[in-house]
């Protein structure tokens, strides 16, 4: 297998710095909920197949829902979100919950697109696929 994709259906959750409970790091739970859905959706994606091994072309499609409070005006003309989360953090939860699962690690991942829409369903379409390595040398 050289490509997977699957779609979480669910709006997407920023990676979030750990939070601290005096001595004790955690993880929010809205965060390890998330990542959670998205193992899962990966698992099922890979059918029982071994995580892609190269390098790792990683897409990234962020569909949120357009405000209800939004005029039909700009609702009608909505298609990028510019607001919080930022695309980076989208894409470093995705990564890591894909981690020993798509891929060994997501280190491999050598190109990566993310996008953060307006659409009638909220949910993460992932895809990632194998790049053909023609023999380039790591730095």
């Amino acid at each position: 297998m050289s490509f997977i994709s699957f779609t979480i259906p669910a709006e997407p959750v920023a990676f979030a710095r750990s939070g601290d409970n005096g001595a004790v790091r955690f993880t929010p739970k809205r965060q390890r909920d998330f990542m959670a859905l998205v193992k899962l959706a990966a698992h099922k994606a890979m059918d029982g197949e071994p995580p892609l091994d190269g390098p790792i072309d990683l897409k990234i499609r962020a569909t949120y829902l357009i405000p209800m409070s939004w005029s039909k005006k700009r609702a009608a003309t909505a298609r990028w979100r510019t607001a919080r989360p930022d695309a980076d953090n989208i894409a470093k939860i995705i990564a890591d919950a894909m981690n020993a699962v798509v891929f060994a690690d997501d280190a491999q991942v050598v190109n990566l697109t993310v996008q953060k829409v307006y659409g009638p369903i909220a949910g993460v379409t992932v895809t990632a696929m194998r790049l053909d390595d023609e023999g380039g040398a790591d730095a």
